[in-house]
């Protein structure tokens, strides 16, 4: 069995705070999750979308981040230097 016939399972877990500030410096227009996932599933099935973020202060990636069947997970903004929430958790 060769590598190409492998089928891999997949799981993100996506710090998308860092997804959306990146977004915003980069002046991107309109984010699509969609085209990301695309090229995830060239590699194989993905079983596992999980974001983690502070929703409150990325209101307008919800509704994608959701279309796109991810579990949005609640990572409230607390004042700290360093690592994020996110990437502790």
């Amino acid at each position: 069995m060769t590598t190409a016939d492998i089928d891999y399972n997949l799981a993100l877990f996506c710090d998308f705070e860092n997804v959306a500030l990146g977004v915003r410096d980069a002046k991107i227009p309109k984010f699509d999750m969609k085209l990301v996932l695309e090229r995830l599933l060239l590699k194989g099935s993905i079983v596992v979308k999980k974001a983690y973020c502070d929703w409150d202060r990325y209101k307008e990636f919800k509704s994608t981040m959701h279309d796109a069947a991810f579990e949005l997970i609640e990572i409230p903004h607390t004042r700290q230097s360093g690592k994020n929430s996110a990437d502790i958790r």
